[in-house]
Parts: structure tokens; sequence; C-alpha cells
């Protein structure tokens, strides 16, 4: 039997943040499916393309936990939040949440960020270590998993 490793997606236009997280990943020893997007329109087309991706990824499809930059091109993490709150309404990504990772430590953008229910946490780029990383996604997956096997 294979070992499922719980999908994540990190979104981040800057390709050394999107590294460093990998690597503290793994240095956590976390065994996850990571997928990743520049930025927050590529990720609301991959989550957008649900069916196909169902099929595409059938172990590994919608992701349980967004790593969400805010300040990025075209869709910036504050729009992409606007946009997959009614994408959660519509297709089955409801159990989907999102992490916060920016380096950002604005209070009126994390009010504004934090106010969705869905928004677990804000990790501040360089300010944690892979420990507290490690905690932060088990609680996430932790919880998926118990509501998946309350839903059985």
């Amino acid at each position: 039997m294979t070992k499922i490793k719980p999908p994540i997606l990190i979104v981040d236009d800057n390709e050394v943040d999107r590294y460093i997280l990998k690597r503290l990943i793994k240095e956590a020893k976390l065994e996850l499916t990571i997928y990743e997007k520049k930025d927050g329109q590529e990720a609301l087309e991959f989550l957008e393309n649900y069916e196909s991706n169902r099929i595409k990824y059938p172990d590994g499809f919608p992701p349980i936990l967004i790593f969400l930059d805010i300040n990025m091109p075209k869709v910036n993490g504050i729009q992409f939040l606007e946009e997959f709150s009614k994408l959660r309404k519509m297709i089955e990504i409801s159990s989907c949440v999102v992490m916060m990772f920016s380096s950002s430590e604005r209070e009126e953008e994390k009010k504004i960020i934090m106010s969705h229910d869905f928004v677990k946490g804000y990790l501040v780029k360089g300010s944690f270590q892979a420990a507290e990383l490690k905690e932060k996604v088990m609680a996430v997956i932790g919880q998926h998993l118990d509501k998946n096997t309350a839903d059985l």
C-alpha cells in the first residue's frame, strides 16, 4: 500500500521563498505532496480545474493547506482570498485552508486576512523555524483527518 502524502499548495512569486519553505518542510521531516504556483491567478486556475485535477492527482487534490504570500503580481494574496472564499462555496474545497506566508507585518493587512474563517495562521517569512512549521502543519492536517473521519 502506498503511503499518501498530504497535499499542500505554495503560492508565492518569489522562487527563493518557495525554496526556503520547501527546505523547512524537509527539515521538519514532513512528507507532503507539494504543488507550487507563482501568483494567485495560477493558484485559482489550479483550484478551479477541480474535476480534471481530481483525475490527474487522485490522491493529492485538492490541497489540504495553502501557503499564501500577500504581495504578488496579477492576483495578490488578499484578492486570492476573496476569490477563494467564493470558490469554496461552489466546489468541494471547503476543507482546504490557508496559512499566510508573507514578509508583510502590516496590521491592517493581517486584520483583513485573518477575518476569513479559513485562514488558520500567519507566518512571517524568516521568523520561524522548522519545528514551529511542523506544529502548525500537523495541526491543520490533523483537523482535516478528524473532519474526514467524522464524515465516514
